[in-house]
């Protein structure tokens, strides 16, 4: 499979887009299949001189159409080489044959010029290789008398055979075309789904896909989970940067997937904070619970990484619970983020606290006051709000 991918990909180029990429790869399929149908006319022709003249010369134009493409890049150019010659071999073909009986209607390859141009450079650009698709039917009909009535008509069997071809063979290769660019662009879409479903949350993604153009709503019930790596700034200076990032995405991977399995959606990380909102935009009636208990393994999975690899880092985690507003900001990397009182303070609690303890706010304290202990702390100064007073999770003995 990857050395068909490299055939096939031989005019990517790592700026490409998914929709060019596979634009691209249809174009250079296309010229591939058109190179293996040339070389069976002299078969299907019966040894017809002009079999042979076509099984050359089509075959060396789109081949070397493909090595200029390799080498200049230029996709649009070799598209339209590729469709100039299939609507040439088409007209020379009825020309040659005698007109539209005598060749067994082999204009209808000329349909193949449109296809290609469809779907090498899209809708717009296509049209024009329609019209000289139309072009060259409209010539072969009026060439059609004077051509039938001085040409020999081929044996029946051959113009039957011819004529299964030449609607067999053009349509099969178109169907084959569109059914390759189907799979392959819901392969793309789907990828992008897993993206932007990785990036906002997924009913969030899924209003973005119905066309809503700005979402903004206010979550009344919520605990946002702050989340920091004590000690990263030295440990990352004196590290090599791959070890950092390797650090870094082995411990975040874990944490996202910690915290699909509580229920809690992953906002965004910036640097090595980690933030994090249970109630929204999913409500949950337990979302302080659910945060708590992200927060407990978290600071596990910092421990055991502690374990493994001897990284001198603690993990500080803030709650708090209260309302919050939440949004879609941004066009070209639109981003799910939360603001309010209740995100500054949950901030607050996790730049305020202590390594590898939780540290929260009163709003959530009293909702998980009846299931876990509490340690009071002096009160800190919240941006803002003032001086609250802040609660450690009891650690366990």
């Amino acid at each position: 499979m990857g050395g068909f991918q490299r055939l096939i990909g031989i005019a990517d180029e790592p700026t490409d887009d998914d929709d060019l990429r596979l634009r691209k790869r249809v174009g250079v399929v296309a010229a591939y299949v058109l190179i293996l149908l040339s070389l069976q006319l002299p078969v299907l022709s019966g040894g017809l001189t002009l079999g042979w003249v076509v099984a050359v010369t089509l075959p060396a134009v789109n081949a070397a159409n493909l090595l200029v493409l390799v080498r200049t890049k230029r996709f649009e150019r070799y598209i339209a080489v590729l469709a100039t010659s299939v609507l040439v071999a088409a007209i020379s073909v009825e020309i040659a044959l005698g007109g539209l009986n005598g060749s067994s209607a082999a204009i209808v390859f000329g349909y193949l010029a449109p296809v290609i141009a469809l779907l090498g450079l899209g809708p717009r650009r296509a049209t024009v290789w329609f019209v000289g698709f139309i072009g060259i039917l409209v010539v072969a009909i009026a060439l059609d008398p004077v051509l039938s009535s001085r040409m020999e008509l081929q044996p029946y069997p051959r113009r039957l055979a011819f004529y299964a071809a030449n609607l067999l063979v053009p349509l099969g290769v178109t169907f084959a075309l569109l059914r390759y660019t189907d799979i392959r662009r819901r392969a793309a879409e789907a990828r992008s789904e897993e993206v932007l479903t990785n990036a906002i949350p997924a009913s969030i993604a899924a209003r973005l896909k119905r066309g809503e153009s700005r979402i903004a709503e206010t979550y009344p019930e919520t605990t946002v989970l702050f989340a920091d790596l004590a000690g990263f700034t030295p440990w990352a200076r004196e590290t090599d940067p791959d070890e950092v990032v390797a650090f870094l995405d082995d411990l975040f991977s874990r944490f996202d997937a910690l915290a699909a399995e509580h229920g809690v959606e992953k906002i965004k990380t910036i640097g090595d904070a980690y933030m994090a909102v249970a109630g929204a935009p999913e409500p949950s009636a337990d979302h302080a619970s659910a945060a708590m208990e992200l927060a407990r393994v978290m600071l596990a999975a910092v421990a055991d990484a502690r374990g493994r690899s001897s990284v001198p880092l603690g993990l500080r985690v803030g709650l708090a619970s209260g309302p919050v507003v939440g949004g879609v900001i941004g066009e070209r990397r639109a981003l799910f983020d939360l603001w309010g009182d209740t995100v500054n303070t949950a901030s607050r609690m996790q730049s305020a606290g202590l390594p590898d303890r939780i540290q929260v706010a009163r709003s959530t304290r009293e909702l998980l006051a009846n299931r876990y202990a509490f340690d009071e702390r002096e009160p800190i100064e919240v941006k803002g709000l003032g001086p609250m007073t802040t609660y450690l999770l009891r650690a366990e003995p």
